[in-house]
């Protein structure tokens, strides 16, 4: 049988946008296919972070230099499609990069966020096809790296990579894409909004695998869930954070009410008042 993590660590360090959609769903399907017969090679090596390819458009820029996105003009819709499809093939490495840096964990562990990654692939063709309405291709925009940056900062350490990568980065979507949806929906634009209602959907599966995770992490060390996750957003975010928080979606990827709370007592809104 075929190495799964080959087919893993190929994807990761491929450049080009298909090589890694192709790669990321064989490794998937191979997931799939090994039902109680998944064996993690022992002496396996993981090659650095700092080796890991992204294609060579777009150009990654600072975020405070990329202009706003108003969803009212067709270059704003334009520019909103093209930031999304960025996120989302962000989001099918750092699928693909969990499964890879951390090792020895349960079967289940690789087989969940390799279909996290099959997912950001559907997401991803999803949106590159509705791009060509727009007369657009993804990378023909300038974009930011936020997302991988917080990968690279977690690369040792699999209890901050889930409580910043999953239960932070990601779950900002369960916030912020609600109130797009409903733009959306007001300018009649429904063929975004159905792509952006699978999407929405699928990251309450992501963001619940992140806490999932997390809860093993903590029980196998003996150490409790809140403080440990809000441990890790003082340390990298310096304990401010941006809500507001989308409490529904929250609690169905597995936020306590008590998480809850301290979100919204951190919530650098409210300091500035």
């Amino acid at each position: 049988m075929p190495d799964l993590f080959e087919y893993i660590e190929k994807a990761l360090l491929a450049s080009s946008i298909a090589e890694t959609i192709d790669l990321s769903q064989q490794a998937f399907e191979l997931s799939c296919a090994t039902s109680g017969g998944f064996v993690e090679p022992v002496t396996r090596t993981i090659q650095p972070i700092e080796r890991v390819r992204f294609p060579e458009k777009p150009i990654c820029v600072p975020p405070k230099e990329l202009p706003r996105r108003r969803l009212g003009s067709e270059a704003g819709k334009r520019s909103f499609i093209h930031a999304i499809a960025h996120i989302e093939f962000n989001a099918i490495k750092l699928a693909l990069d969990i499964a890879y840096r951390f090792k020895g964990l349960p079967e289940q562990f690789y087989k969940d966020w390799l279909y996290v990654a099959n997912d950001e692939c559907k997401h991803f063709n999803l949106l590159c096809d509705h791009l060509t309405q727009f007369d657009c291709q993804y990378g023909d925009i300038p974009s930011h790296d936020g997302l991988w940056s917080m990968a690279v900062k977690t690369e040792h350490d699999l209890a901050a990579r889930l409580s910043l990568v999953p239960r932070y980065l990601e779950a900002r979507g369960l916030d912020v894409t609600p109130g797009m949806l409903d733009k959306l929906y007001a300018q009649k634009d429904t063929a975004s909004a159905e792509i952006l209602e699978i999407i929405l959907e699928d990251e309450v599966t992501h963001v619940e695998y992140g806490t999932r995770w997390l809860d093993f992490v903590c029980q196998r060390d003996a150490i409790q869930r809140e403080e440990l996750f809000f441990k890790h957003i003082e340390h990298y975010l310096k304990g401010q954070i941006l809500g507001p928080f989308n409490k529904p979606l929250r609690r169905r990827a597995g936020f306590t009410d008590n998480e809850l709370l301290e979100l919204e007592r951190l919530d650098k809104r409210h300091s500035k008042k």
